[in-house]
């Protein structure tokens, strides 16, 4: 039911969908080279970029990565985006959030997509990568660290679409589960899947 949000009357059309809102995608994380992240028209709210400055754009006006010492990533797969052997679920998941309006040829038409609130800005948080032992999950430590950086950047808005990836197994004393109460308190709306293993119905 997007479109019908985009032409309410107070958000004024689907090309000021999520205008100001502070996204986060704690991810496999986004690419500023993504069609959908293009930074051309945006100017960076006051306070920001933050982290990786190679990864920001204006659209894209945070990027950090999360990357165990002792598990590093495999070759090409080094920067705050994914490479040649991470995961693109973050490009994905981000876009479908928050990506810019963009053509794209879906088998031989010209399409016009975008993600619910294009005009959003993206926080890009990469816990997920391909490390040298092929560990592409992130631990407590890494997921604790990126939760508490997303409250302390001012993110209002963020996207986990883990499934079953992350290794915590949840509960009252859960590290994680703690985090994200804490973040929620903190005023953010949180945005978790259902799971990641479909295409059944019970999964996200």
């Amino acid at each position: 039911n997007a479109p019908a949000l985009w032409e309410d009357p107070r958000v004024g059309g689907r090309p000021n969908g999520g205008k100001g809102i502070r996204l986060a995608s704690m991810d496999g994380g986004v690419h500023h080279q993504a069609a959908m992240f293009n930074g051309e028209g945006y100017s960076y709210p006051r306070g920001y970029p933050l982290g990786f400055l190679s990864n920001t754009n204006g659209k894209i006006i945070v990027s950090r990565a999360y990357f165990r010492t002792w598990d590093p990533p495999s070759d090409g797969d080094e920067n705050p985006w994914p490479g040649t052997r991470g995961t693109p679920h973050g490009v994905h998941t981000a876009g479908t959030a928050a990506g810019d309006i963009v053509t794209a040829d879906y088998q031989g038409a010209k399409v016009q997509i975008s993600g619910v609130a294009p005009a959003a800005y993206v926080m890009s948080y990469r816990v997920f990568y391909n490390s040298i032992t092929n560990d592409g999950s992130f631990y407590n430590a890494e997921g604790v660290a990126a939760l508490e950086d997303i409250v302390r950047d001012g993110a209002q808005v963020l996207n986990t679409s883990w499934g079953d990836a992350q290794i915590s197994p949840g509960g009252e004393y859960d590290a994680i589960d703690s985090a994200l109460i804490n973040a929620a308190r903190a005023g953010i709306f949180i945005a978790m899947s259902n799971g990641n293993a479909g295409p059944l119905s019970q999964t996200g």
